[in-house]
């Protein structure tokens, strides 16, 4: 899958270690969103971190930015949303769809106030900035 190896030296070890006991934190974060009725995928994340950084976003614009088949970014969105899809029970209530008034074939994605909560704490814990980690990731791979 990669190439390289990312880190290289010691400086670019700290920025990945850190960056990645911050992804750490913000898994138990999320983890502590669930129950036994309601699991958030690996897919479902990806489709709320999506939404985070585009908000009103269409829900076929999710499908080709991550890749995830159509009818699975359905149920993250009903998963995300007020009523789980796949199974008789609460969504996790972070993200509210509206029909697309100019394709009412389409959903566009907003987060709730809860989704927003969520999505300031990710932001807080992650506490990096994009340029520090393209940077570090960038100079390793060379």
């Amino acid at each position: 899958m990669f190439k390289g190896t990312l880190i290289r030296s010691g400086n670019n070890t700290k920025t990945v270690k850190a960056l990645f006991s911050r992804m750490s934190a913000v898994m138990n974060e999320v983890r502590q969103l669930q129950d036994e009725k309601s699991l958030m995928s690996v897919q479902t994340f990806e489709v709320f971190l999506v939404i985070a950084s585009q908000e009103g976003i269409a829900s076929s614009e999710i499908r080709k930015i991550t890749g995830i088949p159509q009818p699975s970014v359905s149920r993250a969105l009903g998963d995300l949303g007020v009523k789980a899809v796949r199974r008789d029970a609460e969504g996790l209530k972070l993200v509210k769809s509206e029909r697309d008034p100019s394709d009412r074939r389409n959903v566009v994605c907003f987060l709730t106030p809860n989704g927003k909560l969520l999505a300031a704490r990710i932001a807080q814990l992650m506490g990096t900035s994009e340029e520090k980690i393209d940077a570090s990731f960038q100079n390793g791979a060379q």
